[in-house]
């Protein structure tokens, strides 16, 4: 059987089987293999590429195309890279691929290679992206010109809590969690945890509403632990700009930018790192 004949038979297979064999990335592995199966670069593909080395692009394709999805529809979880390279070598088996820890072809590496290279050229334009990607988050500048509201309930809800208190927020809600405990004393929360939070860099940019740079953070801020991927180009250092008052932590989810900022809920070493500083 000619190698794009056997593979879009085992991506129609696929596709009739539903979403199951990658339920841990999300929906829509099912549509996504039946759109590959018809894809007119597939018989290039697998004229160009050896069978096992076709499966396994072709499993890390229907991977991406899933995660991208989940990004697409604003999901909250996206696997770290451990679940998705699970998710990948169980695709590939299923199109065809030699188990796993046998060789799997020169073109392998150098897309392995050429992946990594592009990560790495990400993280060398990070100002660039942030600046095209950061001003669009509609949420965050709602809330910078508008929070009072929002600063206001998190104390009202905090207060009615039994101390001592952890105040545990991502990306915007770091930013609120930490400029609500700027605007006022809240003695029951004796732990600000930020994860792939962008509020460093708005102090340093003067943005952040409750403290103007370069003034130090009040002495009432409580002990703050901030998480961070190296590829999370929208997470930012904060040890720096206060010196003595927040722990930088990094974590790895193994996703390139921008999975890697909504994939902190699927890394375990998040919450461990959390735990070791709870009160």
């Amino acid at each position: 059987m000619p190698p794009e004949q056997g593979l879009r038979g085992r991506l129609l297979a696929l596709a009739a089987q539903g979403d199951a064999a990658a339920a841990e990335l999300g929906d829509g592995l099912s549509r996504a293999a039946g759109d590959l199966a018809a894809h007119p670069l597939l018989g290039p593909a697998a004229d160009a590429l050896e069978p096992g080395d076709l499966a396994v692009v072709a499993a890390r394709a229907l991977t991406a195309r899933v995660v991208a999805g989940a990004l697409d529809s604003d999901s909250p979880l996206v696997p770290g890279g451990d679940i998705r390279d699970a998710v990948v070598a169980r695709l590939a088996a299923a199109l065809g691929a030699p188990d796993a820890g046998t060789e799997r072809g020169v073109r392998s590496l150098v897309l392995r290679v050429a992946g990594s290279a592009a990560s790495r050229a990400a993280v060398r334009r990070r100002r660039a992206l942030t600046e095209a990607a950061h001003p669009a988050a509609a949420d965050i500048l709602r809330y910078l010109s508008r929070g009072e509201a929002v600063r206001a309930d998190l104390r009202t809800l905090v207060a009615g809590l039994r101390p001592p208190v952890a105040l545990v927020g991502h990306s915007l809600g770091g930013i609120i969690a930490l400029d609500t405990l700027i605007s006022a004393p809240l003695p029951q929360v004796r732990l600000l945890v930020t994860v792939g939070s962008q509020a460093p860099f708005l102090y340093e940019s003067g943005s952040l509403p409750t403290l103007e740079h370069p003034a130090p953070l009040p002495p009432h801020v409580p002990d703050w632990l901030n998480l961070y991927d190296r590829r999370d180009l929208l997470s930012y250092l904060g040890e720096g700009l206060f010196p003595g008052r927040v722990t930088d932590t990094a974590v790895d989810s193994r996703q390139p930018f921008p999975a890697a900022h909504s994939a902190y809920w699927t890394n375990p070493a998040v919450f461990r790192h959390i735990v070791e500083r709870l009160p």
